[in-house]
């Protein structure tokens, strides 16, 4: 296998991006505010999904038992045999409201007595996202954490697996934008000029830990980088650019590195630097 050697061929800037606008910081934080509100309806049929998943494949009967809780009426209790079928997973989940006389009736095989205790009750269905804190309870409420019937070990793919998809499918894309993105007029673009793979596009999104990970300091960067790109940006070599309504550029420039000779920059304060032996090199 032949040797590999220091190239500039991440670096280097296509001519269709000279002078390109770049999005402002309010647009990209905006846009993305944006993204996060459309993922929430299906992150939520998501999670909703694996909770169910993981009940029906731990106990069929409390999972067959569950409609009958859910949509019984305060005053008409649900059937004892469903409530002596869900108490288990009541007690396995230490739900918040639950008397403590259900455990010690479950803990002595005894799910009559569970579902006589039961009866009076009534259920409160919930999806938790991120640990979120709750109000105390009413009397007589017992609330159901969804959440916690996903396995510790498959919650994260249920809870980022939907943006990783969202993110890494539409970034892409021939355009290279969200529903977000698109809605504020900007896009992710490669310095040079090709469209970013898949792969690119995930590890990009991938990047956006480093926003916590460096606790929100990374944030600067949209003010301090004169291309006003980020961590995820520098990771996969794209910068965010604006369109304009009357001159938008193709979707896809896919512009051959031989055809794209080293630029300045994209901005106009210019990154741009020269070698000792007069190469241009655009700094990262």
């Amino acid at each position: 296998m032949a040797q590999r050697a220091l190239s500039e061929a991440p670096l280097r800037v296509s001519s269709e991006l000279w002078d390109a606008p770049l999005a402002s910081p309010w647009r990209r934080f905006l846009a993305l505010a944006l993204d996060f509100l459309l993922l929430v309806p299906p992150s939520f049929a998501v999670a909703t999904g694996a909770a169910l998943l993981a009940l029906r494949l731990q106990d069929p009967a409390a999972f067959d038992a569950l409609p009958a809780v859910f949509a019984h009426e305060p005053d008409r209790p649900a059937p004892p045999a469903a409530l002596a079928a869900i108490a288990p997973v009541l007690v396995h989940l230490n739900a918040p409201g639950l008397p403590p006389e259900v455990a010690v009736a479950i803990h002595r095989g005894d799910r009559a007595a569970a579902a006589a205790l039961l009866r009076d009750h009534d259920f409160l269905f919930n999806l938790r996202i991120g640990g979120q804190e709750h109000g105390p309870l009413e009397p007589r409420i017992i609330r159901v954490e969804f959440a916690e019937l996903i396995p510790h070990e498959v919650r994260a793919v249920a809870t980022y697996g939907v943006m990783a998809i969202y993110f890494g499918l539409l970034t892409a894309g021939r355009r290279g934008q969200t529903l977000g993105k698109r809605l504020l007029g900007i896009r992710v673009v490669r310095l040079d000029g090709h469209r970013l793979s898949l792969v690119e596009s995930l590890e990009r999104f991938v990047g956006y830990l480093h926003i916590p990970g460096s606790l929100g300091i990374s944030i600067l960067d949209l003010w301090r980088d004169p291309n006003r790109r980020m961590a995820h940006d520098r990771v996969a070599h794209t910068v965010v650019i604006r369109q304009s309504r009357r001159a938008r550029l193709t979707p896809a420039i896919d512009v051959p590195l031989a055809a794209s000779p080293a630029a300045p920059g994209l901005a106009p304060a210019s990154t741009a630097a020269a070698t000792t032996d007069g190469a241009p090199r655009v700094d990262d």
